[in-house]
């Protein structure tokens, strides 16, 4: 018995000091936790240790990190745009001095040596705009645009200034849905490109393989599913076509036609010949009609939707113009005339280029012949998809497009002197004032004196039209066939063609006679030159009229330095804003980045008041569970029978 009772002891002893180690590892490990938690601040060090509050901290520096890209993002913005207005602020101080140095330099009463000293500032206030225009911030030019860090202008002389940028905006993120632009582009800040030659919509033809993404301008077809109805006397029959996934119009005919192939009835579908716009349904026999189902609008969008007819003539579907388009198909079919030995006359500057396009396929081939013949030119489709744009790259020099004996110039529409040009628009945007002086005198060969009255006319075309109706097929207006201006031809005689000079007759470019050219026909000037509208531009015409004597010019820059000192300001006041957008934006994310950073704190950041406590009563526990461990863990003799 005595036995048994120290073996019950024994195991009794073992239990509690197997239960008292347990206690002691843990209030070690427990201990352990919070001298780590005291030293790193931290309250968790694994994400098991409380999974709920494991994603919170995750999410919150997730938030922070991100906030943190935003306001660098910010900040560098800041700097770009602070550039920016700067190099504004020196350009409209420009422009304010280019103002007072056109009212001194106007009139005859201006000194050689004055004058010549005007020219000088001028030539002095160019290259401070230019070198406004090239300023860079960390390595990368403020105003070239996607341009990189090469200098977007370069001064070639002569009072010539090329940009070398494009018109593309850089934006970065500033906030979460918040896109905001770090620079101003070239043609924004200094209207570095002419204003752009946008055609008229060159309306291309379509064909079987005409995309639908790419009909109605762009817009495209949203595919469903219609009903095409076929009737002849007996009982109709309908199809229920589906034309989803279709993605040409040749796949529309064969869904279509497929749809009737065994029917006593079938459905033809083609390009109509006659607009070589749309499509055109017919039937072998009686009619066919053609409707959209309850939640479609295809057979609408595709212009078929019609009642029943022995045919139906499909609208205009407006294919967009693409760099594959071909040229033939241009001007629904008819293409842009003859190529072989004509083509574009560009005149930019001092170079005359002239663009064959003789066998040029599609629209990409023009514009790349178009680039090549003049590198300083841009040529490229219009952002409307209707048809091209072309600018010249250079402030200074005049730039324009017409023909090279044919019709391509037109027939593109990029001719800058053409029949629907207004009158308003000529010599610089100067116009012509009709209400001082209306009627052209002129001399015909067989001796006759003609007066013709043009009051009242708007366009170039006008202008022929009334030449054009005092003799018919006598004495004929029409374009110059090379380049631009307006050719008189006179047959009544062998004498001298002459238009007599007068504030109109220069102002359309027709003044003098054709005794210095081809015998019969007067070939007028171009007075529709272009020019950018910018700085640059300004303050070279300026510095070419001062040195030419040009009151006419200085008088007429005027306006146009008005013009662009309110815009130059008005390009200022969008960098402010987005510079207060910024500002803005930069004060909610501080206020933001607070609040994260107090929830983290609060979630994953350890309270050293309270740990410390903790750690105090851990080290107590421990030290009274290792006093009851050595107790209880006492040797006797007992412990050795």
């Amino acid at each position: 018995m005595a036995l048994n009772n120290v073996s019950f002891g024994r195991t009794t002893n073992a239990l509690q000091s197997r239960r008292l180690l347990s206690n002691v590892q843990r209030d070690q490990a427990q201990l352990a936790k919070i001298q780590e938690q005291i030293s790193s601040g931290q309250r968790l060090q694994l994400a098991s240790d409380d999974p709920i509050s494991a994603i919170q901290i995750f999410a919150l520096k997730n938030a922070l990190a991100r906030q943190e890209t935003f306001q660098s993002n910010i900040t560098t913005n800041q700097g770009y745009l602070s550039i920016t207005d700067q190099a504004l602020g020196t350009v409209g101080d420009a422009l304010n001095r280019v103002k007072t140095i056109a009212q001194t330099g106007v009139g005859d009463n201006v000194s050689a040596a004055d004058r010549q000293a005007l020219v000088d500032e001028a030539a002095s206030l160019l290259a401070a705009v230019i070198n406004a225009g090239n300023a860079q911030y960390q390595g990368r030019s403020i105003f070239g645009g996607s341009f990189g860090t090469q200098a977007p202008f370069t001064n070639l002389g002569g009072g010539i200034v090329r940009y070398n940028g494009d018109s593309l905006s850089l934006q970065t993120f500033a906030d979460s849905e918040l896109l905001v632009a770090n620079n101003v582009d070239g043609q924004s800040a200094f209207s570095g490109f002419t204003t752009p030659i946008v055609t008229r919509d060159l309306n291309p033809a379509v064909s079987l393989d005409s995309k639908l993404s790419e009909l109605r301008g762009g817009a495209g077809i949203a595919l469903g599913t219609i009903q095409v109805t076929v009737a002849n006397g007996g009982p109709a029959i309908t199809k229920s076509i589906d034309l989803a996934g279709a993605e040409t119009l040749q796949d529309v005919k064969s869904r279509i036609e497929n749809a009737f192939a065994t029917e006593s009835i079938t459905v033809a579908v083609t390009i109509d010949s006659g607009t070589q716009s749309g499509l055109l349904l017919t039937p072998s026999a009686g009619t066919v009609a053609v409707a959209d189902s309850p939640v479609s609008q295809t057979a609408t969008q595709l212009g078929i939707a019609s009642a029943a007819a022995a045919t139906i003539s499909g609208g205009n579907l407006d294919p967009k113009l693409s760099q594959f388009t071909r040229v033939a198909d241009l001007n629904l079919g008819t293409g842009i005339g003859a190529t072989a030995g004509t083509g574009l006359r560009i005149v930019n500057g001092s170079r005359t280029s002239t663009v064959d396009l003789d066998g040029a396929v599609t629209v990409q081939d023009v514009l790349n012949r178009i680039r090549a013949a003049d590198p300083d030119v841009v040529a490229e489709i219009a952002p409307d998809g209707r048809g091209i744009q072309i600018a010249s790259r250079l402030s200074g020099a005049n730039f324009s497009i017409g023909e090279n004996g044919g019709s391509n110039a037109t027939n593109l529409g990029i001719r800058t002197f053409g029949p629907t040009t207004l009158l308003s628009g000529l010599n610089y945007g100067t116009g012509i004032a009709l209400d001082q002086g209306s009627t052209l005198s002129l001399q015909r060969r067989d001796g006759t004196t003609s007066t013709i009255d043009l009051a009242g006319s708007a366009t170039v075309q006008d202008v022929l039209d009334k030449i054009n109706a005092i003799a018919p097929g006598v004495l004929t207006a029409s374009l110059n066939a090379v380049g631009n201006g307006i050719s008189l031809t006179d047959t009544s005689g062998t004498g001298t063609l002459s238009v007599a000079d007068g504030e109109l007759a220069q102002r359309l470019g027709i003044a003098g006679s054709n005794s210095g050219g081809v015998a019969g026909v007067l070939a007028g000037t171009d007075v529709n030159p272009q020019q950018p509208a910018g700085a640059l531009n300004v303050i070279a015409a300026l510095q070419h009229a001062l040195e030419t004597g040009d009151n006419q010019a200085l008088t007429r820059l005027l306006p146009a330095i008005d013009a662009e000192v309110n815009r130059v300001i008005g390009v200022r006041g969008e960098v402010g804003a987005r510079q207060q957008l910024l500002d803005t934006v930069t004060s909610q994310l501080q206020d933001s980045e607070l609040t994260n950073r107090d929830s983290l704190a609060k979630v994953g950041e350890v309270d050293l008041a309270q740990a410390i406590s903790e750690l105090l009563q851990k080290q107590q526990t421990l030290q009274a569970t290792l006093q009851v461990a050595s107790i209880v863990n006492q040797m006797s003799l007992l412990d050795y029978l």
